[in-house]
């Protein structure tokens, strides 16, 4: 079967296409990413807060070329993973702690950033007005 299927993820209304990362904040409020939408200059914010959450990262676009390839592009930046690599690295990891866990992969892709977050909970997504 093959592995990192990218599906499109769609948490709030009106949030589609491609979005960019204004911050992140990694806290004991949990992580919360700041994005905003591409298409309007960056006046429509919203957040994301994943608490608790598994583990995340996020590297320059430019080092996940191979994830480019495979999918054949991104036209939007919201998206679930499924049949993970990194979930099953997690597991192996782990020595099976995480095994009967319900992951989620989520991943954010931007023209800078390719964030990708385990959870085993939705996150709280919401707009963000006057910041």
């Amino acid at each position: 079967m093959k592995e990192n299927i990218y599906s499109i993820w769609s948490p709030l209304d009106g949030v589609e296409g491609r979005v960019y990362v204004d911050h992140i904040i990694d806290d004991e409020e949990g992580l919360t990413i700041y994005l905003y939408l591409s298409s309007n200059g960056g006046e429509k914010k919203f957040k994301m807060t994943f608490d608790p959450y598994i583990a995340y990262r996020n590297m320059d676009e430019s080092f996940r070329s191979k994830a480019f390839s495979e999918h054949g592009g991104f036209d939007n930046s919201l998206n679930i993973v499924s049949n993970s690599s990194w979930i099953r690295w997690l597991q192996s990891e782990s020595q099976g702690y995480y095994q009967e866990a319900k992951i989620v992969h989520y991943c954010i892709i931007t023209d800078a950033d390719f964030i990708d977050v385990l959870a085993e909970f939705p996150p709280e997504v919401e707009w963000v007005y006057g910041s």
